[in-house]
């Protein structure tokens, strides 16, 4: 059972104590609200008579003005924009003739894309429930909608993003290192899997029954992909043999730190040592040379070969730490892959990171009751952090995509 279904462990963090206090911390970037050169309003608070002696300063000038600003959200409402289509009959050939529509404008009374993308933000994004939503919007701007409508609503924001999917998946296939991983879901109450394919800039999520090559090979991205793939070591991943493989350490040490508290002595400098390369990595802000890489790999092979003949022979045989040291050794050049290459991390936090609001979907909601919706979540989910990721304004673009842009396109505009 993978760690993110285990019900009945107790689960432990990997992280060590920091000694910092809580909060921010010296020298970071703070968010001071500040005074604005153009307010939308200005209200000025006059001075009518003098509470001296009652003389009237209403044609005084004043000779200092304080100046306060408040930042405040405006009164919000639906508003309705009624489209008018002109028909006419020529009158040379009584052809009759009329105008279009907007793309989007497809029935007499609908809900427009920015009601829409409101709706797909908010359900997706900020994981609110439908009947929750309901209430919100009902609250905010005195217009009810019922869950049913907002569930449509989530289906036909789904269908026009969905084709921006295959502008990702092209961005992945050109990436030089693409993270890749999996963690369990509930579809209507069935184990299932989301399935994670990114980089720094682009993310792609797809729910699938199955965890293996079933589910990579149905998805299509890593059948396709030639460049380097880092991954946990999972079966899956290595028999796609067109791509080069890169190990994440960041699993390796989550091991190591119980083959530690095991009383494992070589845990403790295998730790050290990935540690040590890893830092010694960022000094160069990169790739180390030939000879320096080599020599970490010698002292790579000293630990293991020293952990391999100590295993072997004690008694009973620590299968599970022996299985561990065995795959660094068969995997070296996985392993090791981030001293040379520099497009290569060290971890495959990056998947980790991507792959973290589909537990917390979980945690709110239990499960998701059709297929659908978890690839409605999935959608939303991979484009909105692929937004993120090129730093847009995450409402502003969804507005866009609803109404019929392309997610290249927004990417693009400056």
């Amino acid at each position: 059972m993978p760690p993110s279904s285990d019900r009945f462990e107790k689960k432990r963090s990997s992280r060590e104590p920091s000694g910092k206090k809580p909060g921010g911390q010296e020298g970071h970037e703070g968010k001071t609200l500040r005074q604005v050169e153009h307010p939308h309003h200005r209200v000025v608070h006059r001075v009518h008579t003098c509470q001296g002696c009652g003389a009237s300063l209403r044609e005084v000038k004043p000779f200092k003005v304080d100046i306060r600003q408040v930042f405040d959200v405006p009164t919000v409402a639906i508003e309705v924009t009624q489209h008018e289509r002109e028909v006419k009959s020529c009158p040379h050939c009584r052809c009759v003739q009329q105008a279009e529509f907007p793309s989007h404008v497809t029935n007499h009374v609908q809900y427009g894309p920015r009601l829409t993308a409101l709706v797909v933000y908010l359900h997706h994004i900020q994981l609110i429930p439908y009947k929750r939503l309901s209430d919100t919007i009902e609250a905010l701007y005195q217009h009810s909608i019922s869950t049913g409508t907002l569930a449509n609503m989530v289906k036909r924001g789904r269908e026009a993003l969905e084709s921006n999917m295959d502008i990702i998946e092209d961005a992945l296939l050109e990436s030089n290192i693409l993270h890749v991983d999996e963690t369990s879901l509930r579809i209507n109450g069935k184990l299932a899997w989301v399935h994670v394919a990114c980089t720094s800039r682009y993310t792609y999520l797809a729910p699938h029954a199955s965890r293996g090559k079933k589910a990579t090979d149905d998805i299509g991205i890593l059948p396709r992909y030639e460049g380097t793939m880092m991954h946990d070591a999972f079966g899956t991943y290595p028999k796609y043999t067109h791509a080069t493989h890169a190990l994440c350490h960041a699993h390796h040490l989550r091991e190591l730190k119980g083959f530690i508290e095991q009383g494992h002595t070589w845990a403790m400098r295998m730790t050290t040592f990935l540690l040590a390369a890893k830092q010694a990595v960022e000094a160069h802000h990169g790739a180390l040379s030939e000879e320096e890489a080599r020599r970490w790999e010698r002292v790579y092979d000293r630990i293991l070969e020293r952990a391999q003949h100590r295993l072997e022979t004690m008694t009973p045989l620590p299968k599970k730490a022996l299985a561990f040291v065995r795959r660094l050794q068969k995997r070296k050049e996985e392993a090791l892959r981030f001293l040379r290459e520099v497009h290569v991390p060290f971890d495959n936090n990056q998947a980790e990171r991507d792959l973290r609001m589909v537990k917390v979907k979980e945690n709110i909601s239990g499960t998701f009751r059709e297929e659908t919706f978890a690839q409605s979540f999935c959608i939303a989910r991979s484009i909105v952090s692929t937004l993120t990721k090129h730093e847009k304004n995450v409402w502003d673009s969804l507005c866009l995509l609803l109404a019929g842009e392309t997610i290249d396109r927004v990417l693009s505009a400056t």
